[in-house]
């Protein structure tokens, strides 16, 4: 099963440890006072993939729809800033015409 699959099954929706998550952080975000009392969108943060379909207690983290898409953009700038760029194995193309006519009057 892919993480898209994942995510959108009953079988997340109803995992034990996501639920014990959402109650141990008293339905709120853990990084901004947004509650799903208050209308709060209330996500659960992989903070590891290791365990993806049997997650432990610890493994994921209640945050509301704006913070984890905060916290999910940083972490790909992170991982993105920290590859090395890979150099293209292309050869250098030389073309000797010039790139405008200067013979060419222009009106």
């Amino acid at each position: 099963m892919t993480y898209s699959e994942y995510i959108q099954s009953t079988a997340w929706r109803t995992s034990p440890v996501r639920l014990r998550e959402f109650e141990a952080a008293g339905f709120a975000c853990r990084l901004c006072p947004a509650a799903a009392s208050d209308g709060a969108t209330l996500e659960s943060h992989h903070r590891t993939y290791d365990r993806l379909g049997n997650e432990s207690d610890g493994d994921l983290t209640s945050l509301c729809s704006d913070c984890h898409r905060a916290v999910t953009s940083f972490l790909r700038a992170r991982r993105y800033a920290l590859l090395q760029p890979l150099r293209a194995d292309v050869k250098t193309i030389r073309i000797d015409a010039p790139l405008f006519d200067p013979t060419r009057e222009v009106a």
